[in-house]
């Protein structure tokens, strides 16, 4: 028998990316967090904090990956954020909502105004990914005279990434049926409250959500994209620049979260496809274990790879990766574990889950991870979240 930690069942299929999107939210008064540590980094230039991949130039950074977050301290009675991004932004001032940031085409500063005196913590959060095209992040700004940038806490010692499509991605998990058009789904998507951020909060750990709707291992969902796959978007800083390859001496995470396979086989082989279902499966097999090769040579043995079961449907692919993770397990990963999560409501487009389902299985992964991987100590100085308790 397969090496299964069953929880029930997995995760639907992934569908194809809307691109924007809009959340109505209703902002909060921030309080201040005194623990920020009150040191002056400068009046004009913020130390700012980055979760995710994105391409920093001078002053901006270029973005197409969901969830890609910045953070920044500061004292002063307002904030302002500036963008120009077809996706929203969730935004949280000393760790209570504020207005989300809308979608905007044309540059826009978004202004958070009557915060209490002291200091503060703001962290925006993108809301989807874009495959096709990247959003800008143009900074924070303050009111002068009484604002001015603080030095945050120094970023986490826990690192999370996750590897995955849809499931992953939050699409359509604002959503209460699953019946969505096509031009809704992107006001119903929220990569901010998708298992893989909250997870990482859970755990107060930083995070990479590399992840795309639709995207397969070898094939994706219904044959789009054809002559690419996982494999051909994984390495980049931006999807929709081949050329932006990542790199980061700072990114080493304990914990990969592989969620890939469903869009292999959720959709029968068209004629015009390169694969016979047999050539389909042997290559699935191989890109696999290939991936996972790939996360050990990055990240090394003792890294956990939780491999998530690919699809809640009836899906090849889920006994496909029981098996090859029985395998390499029976070779000697004993760092490598696949997982299942409990029967989900699944009323967000599409079927996907919802936001409760991605509350359950953030609880249900957490605590798996706490359970198998080796972490450092969240009490330990680079904790970000540590502020938040004192």
């Amino acid at each position: 028998m397969p090496c299964v930690h069953r929880f029930a069942r997995g995760f639907p299929a992934g569908l194809v990316a809307a691109l924007a999107m809009l959340v109505a939210a209703t902002a909060v008064a921030a309080e201040a967090v005194e623990a920020v540590d009150a040191v002056d980094a400068g009046h004009d230039t913020p130390a700012i904090q980055q979760s995710g991949r994105a391409e920093h130039g001078t002053d901006t950074w270029r973005v197409t990956w969901p969830a890609v977050a910045w953070r920044a301290a500061f004292s002063g009675t307002s904030v302002a954020v500036v963008t120009q991004d077809t996706a929203g932004y969730q935004v949280e001032i000393d760790r209570r909502e504020m207005a989300p940031i809308q979608p905007s085409q044309a540059e826009q500063t978004s202004w958070y105004r009557g915060l209490g005196s002291g200091a503060h913590l703001i962290e925006i959060v993108r809301k989807n990914v874009t495959p096709g095209h990247a959003g800008l992040f143009l900074g924070f700004r303050l009111d002068a005279p009484d604002g001015r940038w603080l030095k945050p806490p120094a970023p986490p010692l826990r690192q999370i990434e996750f590897i995955s499509d849809s499931q992953s991605t939050g699409y359509g998990d604002l959503s209460s049926g699953g019946d969505c058009a096509d031009d809704q789904v992107a006001a119903l998507s929220d990569a901010s409250q998708s298992f893989p951020v909250l997870t990482a909060r859970r755990l107060h750990a930083d995070w990479q959500l590399n992840a795309m709707n639709g995207i397969g291992v070898v094939r994706n969902w219904h044959g789009i994209w054809k002559d690419s796959n996982y494999a051909s978007y994984y390495p980049r800083t931006l999807l929709n620049d081949p050329a932006s390859r990542y790199h980061s001496v700072d990114w080493r995470p304990q914990v990969v979260v592989i969620g890939l396979g469903a869009n292999d086989f959720s959709t029968p082989l068209a004629a015009d496809e390169a694969w016979t279902p047999a050539q389909l499966q042997s290559e699935f097999r191989r890109s696999y274990r290939s991936l996972i090769a790939d996360v050990r040579r990055r990240y090394g043995r003792r890294a956990l790879i939780v491999a998530l079961r690919p699809s809640l449907d009836e899906n090849q692919a889920n006994q496909e990766v029981a098996r090859i993770v029985q395998q390499l397990r029976s070779q000697g990963d004993r760092q490598l574990y696949f997982l299942q999560f409990p029967p989900l409501q699944r009323t967000g487009c599409m079927t996907h889950p919802n936001i409760a389902d991605h509350r359950l299985m953030s609880t249900v992964l957490a605590q798996f991870i706490e359970q198998h991987a080796r972490l450092p100590s969240a009490s330990l100085p680079g904790d970000r979240h540590r502020f938040d308790q004192q």
